[in-house]
């Protein structure tokens, strides 16, 4: 049964010259709408810059497959079929499988306590589970505040572990809340060496990588060279940095996974099977858990954001650090999934868009197209006045999804890229669309004190802190702006 899985695994292996589709993969007929939405995503994907890797796959085949760029700016090194990039936080599904694979085995289960593994864990070890871990809701605090003030050297999963059991708090109640981090993922694989005796790496090359045939996947370690590895770079303008490592690259668990897209369409296809996990287990990574229950909600499974588009799941993440940023998206219940990884990160964050426009399109938009992609290609070859009017044209369409944040987000994305009248527009319309939302108030503050407007940017910013915020630090900016402009 597993060498039938396997060879199932290992179709369309083929390989892809830069910026070529793959030879073979299935005709899917786009019309000229969605082409040309497609052309425009990438066309700022050029042969002399840090590139990418992109595939959509859906029903087991290749649909769309395309490599641009350069893996290594200063070599002059292409991105091929067999480039390795960082994915990032993207590697959480992959340290949740090791500890699925260790409940499977009987080694562990989802309720067995910190202090169970680390006896010398302090007191409220006790009631941090396994499923805390996995979910979020452990309390633990960020390993970026272990970061000593000019440090160089990496920090190591094993001292992040010795500087938790210095701390006799936690951050929140374990099960209380939910709090996106990265600690609790850096813990796996110090649990996984504990329980096996394996390193991390090790355990995931026998039980994970070496079964699926991943062949040119492997864990990031600095002290190593990785063949095919590209380089990671940060883009600003016309400006190439190169920004490949830092203090937290060398962090397991959290991050780590270095991985080709035809590698992750075997981890990908193995999802839908029992070659790793039984479904029945496998399942609980995909649903939402609250008070240890698993619920059909929007949240967070084991590795996973969780998310409902017109009662269709979609399971999500986003990764980004140092010099490299990757995005997935994956509808089980189409078999569809769109994914790409990038060695550069950029002002704008068209990574997602990408991904999202092409989850929607071949998805036949069951998938909702956010309306600010739209928004975007109308601005940009068009100017803003025609972005407005693209908006007022598709807010309607149920083929195209708008949420609340859509129009300062996307006036955000504009104010990074040092293009602020466009940014001015969008943010005037939030306001005029969402006048009890402060997105729109808070962004065209920013731009008035860039204009040196101060009055009106005072008037913005108390409008924000009249209308209120949930979002983390938003109020105690605008304070510390006010304080500023009204000593002007």
């Amino acid at each position: 049964m597993r060498a039938f899985l396997l060879m199932s695994l290992a179709i369309f292996l083929v390989q892809c010259k830069n910026a070529e589709t793959f030879e073979g993969q299935e005709d899917f007929t786009l019309n000229a709408q969605d082409q040309e939405l497609i052309d425009y995503l990438f066309k700022d994907s050029k042969a002399n810059l840090p590139g990418e890797s992109v595939m959509v796959i859906k029903n087991g085949e290749v649909l769309f497959a395309n490599h641009f760029g350069l893996a290594n700016v200063e070599t002059n090194k292409s991105v091929t079929d067999s480039t390795l990039f960082k994915i990032n936080s993207l590697s959480k599904q992959f340290s949740a499988m090791a500890l699925m694979i260790l409940v499977h085995q009987g080694k562990l289960n989802y309720e067995t306590k910190l202090t169970d593994i680390f006896p010398d864990f302090p007191q409220h070890g006790d009631h941090i589970n396994m499923r805390h871990l996995l979910t979020h809701q452990s309390g633990l605090w960020s390993y970026y505040g272990f970061i000593e003030e000019g440090r160089t050297e990496p920090l190591l999963n094993h001292e992040i572990l010795e500087k938790l059991k210095q701390k006799d708090t936690v951050h929140f109640f374990p099960g209380s809340e939910f709090s996106y981090g990265h600690t609790g993922y850096a813990l796996i694989p110090l649990i996984v060496e504990k329980i096996t005796g394996e390193t991390f790496p090790e355990f995931m090359q026998t039980e994970v990588f070496e079964v699926l045939e991943m062949n040119n996947t492997t864990i990031f370690s600095p002290e190593i060279t990785i063949p095919n590895r590209a380089l990671g770079y940060i883009i600003h303008k016309d400006s190439v940095q190169l920004d490949d490592e830092s203090v937290v690259s060398a962090i397991l668990g959290s991050k780590g996974v270095c991985t080709t897209t035809s590698d992750y369409y075997k981890w990908d296809q193995a999802l839908y099977s029992d070659v790793l996990i039984p479904q029945e287990e496998l399942e609980d990574a995909f649903h939402n858990w609250e008070d240890q229950k698993k619920t059909n909600t929007e949240g967070y499974g084991y590795g996973w954001n969780i998310r409902f588009e017109d009662d269709i799941k979609v399971l999500s993440h986003y990764g980004e650090t140092t010099g490299f940023a990757s995005q997935v998206n994956r509808v089980p219940s189409l078999q569809l999934t769109a994914v790409l990884f990038s060695n550069y990160i950029g002002a704008d964050r068209n990574l997602m868009h990408k991904v999202n426009a092409l989850t929607s399109i071949y998805s036949d938009y069951k998938i909702p197209m956010p309306i600010d992609i739209m928004m975007k290609k109308a601005i940009d070859e068009k100017g803003v006045v025609e972005g407005l009017k693209t908006y007022d044209v598709l807010k309607n369409d149920t083929r195209y999804k708008y949420e609340l944040t859509s129009l300062s987000f996307l006036a955000a994305s504009f104010y990074r890229m040092d293009r602020k009248a466009e940014a001015e527009g969008i943010y005037r319309k939030a306001i005029a669309e969402q006048p009890d939302y402060f997105g729109g108030y808070f962004g065209l503050a920013r731009v008035q004190r860039d204009k040196g407007l101060e009055e009106e940017a005072i008037a913005n910013y108390e409008k924000v802190l009249s209308l209120g915020t949930d979002e983390e630090g938003i109020s105690d900016y605008v304070e510390r702006q006010l304080v500023q402009l009204r000593k002007q």
